[in-house]
């Protein structure tokens, strides 16, 4: 068998390598994405990484990035140092770490998904920038109350990336965020919206040849109704374009062996 034909074998059970970025306030939360992307394939190592532990060159290991939920990014990263009081659970050392990790996975091509947090910490990374409070600016509540999730509709964008993915209109997704994206990053566009106008999911403007990059606002990992199109098929796509970098990563090494 040839290294091109290797990893085309359907009996191929290789294990993909996922970086997840580590935060450590609730164990509880953060396992949760790792068990939902389990139930799509058992065959994953995560790396969890973070500045406190893990190195940024420990990304070159893997073939994908989970940018995860938590805490606001601080508002002088997109040029608002005097709004620090609206920002709930700040932490700069997250932030100037998971900046320095995206330019790395940007640069190895890695397939990226941003949840929450990671969809809002992208958009500043790319120059958009975050509306610090929604409520503040007129919008519905979108996050939980006394421990309460809270629900609400998304539509999806007729032309968008996510509409070829999960294949409906719209859908009820969970939601538990107080900031929202405000202005767009470069490169992105929006992808789904809520029923009263915030940005719920944004996606490469231009996809066509570019690594895969999904973010969503919701928690798909933390959904109750697993077979939600917008939990289900939003980690399946994840994950084929995970297993896609690591066949192409695998038959690069193969080669340049072989020569």
């Amino acid at each position: 068998m040839g290294y091109i034909d290797a990893f085309d074998d359907k009996k191929e059970t290789r294990t993909m390598k996922i970086a997840l970025t580590k935060n450590t306030s609730n164990e509880e939360k953060f396992g949760k994405y790792k068990s939902w992307l389990l139930r799509f394939n058992p065959l994953i190592e995560f790396h969890e990484l973070s500045y406190e532990q893990g190195k940024l060159e420990d990304i070159d290991e893997c073939n994908g990035l989970l940018l995860t939920g938590g805490g606001d990014v601080h508002p002088k990263s997109y040029g608002d140092s005097d709004a620090r009081a609206q920002a709930k659970e700040t932490d700069e050392r997250r932030d100037t770490f998971e900046f320095s990790l995206m330019d790395r996975a940007f640069a190895r091509k890695l397939p990226i998904l941003g949840i929450c947090r990671g969809m809002q910490s992208m958009n500043v990374q790319l120059g958009g920038s975050l509306h610090l409070d929604l409520e503040s600016v007129g919008f519905a509540r979108h996050n939980e109350k006394d421990g309460k999730e809270n629900r609400h509709q998304v539509k999806i964008e007729s032309q968008s990336f996510l509409k070829s993915i999960v294949e409906v209109d719209s859908a009820e997704v969970n939601s538990s965020h107080h900031q929202g994206a405000d202005n767009i990053g470069k490169g992105l566009r929006v992808g789904a919206r809520s029923e009263d106008g915030v940005i719920e999911a944004m996606e490469r403007a231009d996809p066509d040849g570019q690594p895969f990059l999904l973010l969503v606002q919701w928690h798909p990992e933390r959904m109750k109704d697993t077979y939600n199109p917008l939990a289900e098929k939003v980690g399946r796509i994840f994950l084929e374009e995970v297993k896609k970098h690591q066949r192409i990563n695998y038959r690069i090494q193969a080669k340049t062996i072989l020569t």
